[in-house]
C-alpha cells in the first residue's frame, strides 16, 4: 500500500483527502498530513509520494522523509521549498506560476484551468508524461488543483 504525505494549509486538508481517496481508491490511512508537531511520529514511514504545498519549519526532519520518497511534488513558488530538493533522488515535479516549474498554469478561470506541462516526467508505471497543455476542473485553490493533478498523473488517473 503506497503512503502519500501532504504538507498543506489546514483549511484544505479534508477536501484534498476526500478527492485523493476517491480518485486513487486508497484506504484513508494511506494519506497522511505531515505537520511539524507530528513529524517525529512518522519518521520511519516510507512515503511513495510527498506533496509540499507550504513552508515547513523542521527542514532536517523533512529532508529525511524526502530521501526515502519515490515522488516529490513541490510548489516552486515558495522559495524555501526548492532548498529541500538538494541531493534528493526522487522524481521531483514542481508546480506553480514560476516559469521554471515542471507544470505551470497557462490560464485560470473560475471553473477550470489550463495547465502547461513543460518537461517530461514518468508516471508510476514508467509511462512518460510529455510536454502538453491539459484542461482540468478547478478544485479549492489553484495550488491545490495543480498538486492534485500532478498526483493523479503520477498514479495514471489523468493522461
Amino acid at each position: 500500500m503506497p503512503f502519500i504525505g501532504i504538507i498543506s494549509e489546514e483549511n484544505i486538508e479534508n477536501c484534498v483527502r476526500k478527492r485523493i481517496l476517491e480518485k486513487l481508491k486508497l484506504r484513508e490511512s494511506s494519506v497522511l498530513f505531515i505537520k511539524e508537531k507530528s513529524i517525529e511520529n512518522i519518521k520511519n514511514i516510507k512515503f511513495e509520494t510527498i506533496i509540499i504545498a507550504r513552508k515547513f519549519k523542521k527542514v532536517e526532519e523533512l529532508k529525511k522523509l524526502l530521501e526515502k520518497a519515490t515522488y516529490v511534488i513541490v510548489n516552486s513558488d515558495i522559495e524555501n521549498n526548492l532548498n529541500l530538493l538538494e541531493n534528493i533522488k526522487a522524481t521531483i515535479v514542481t508546480y506553480g506560476f514560476n516559469t521554471k516549474a515542471t507544470i505551470t498554469a497557462s490560464s485560470v478561470e473560475e471553473e477550470e484551468m489550463l495547465l502547461c506541462i513543460q518537461r517530461t516526467f514518468q508516471n508510476k508505471e514508467g509511462k512518460p508524461i510529455e510536454p502538453q497543455e491539459i484542461k482540468v476542473a478547478m478544485d479549492e485553490t489553484v495550488n491545490c488543483t495543480m498538486a492534485e493533478t500532478i498526483l493523479f498523473m503520477i498514479y495514471g488517473k489523468i493522461i
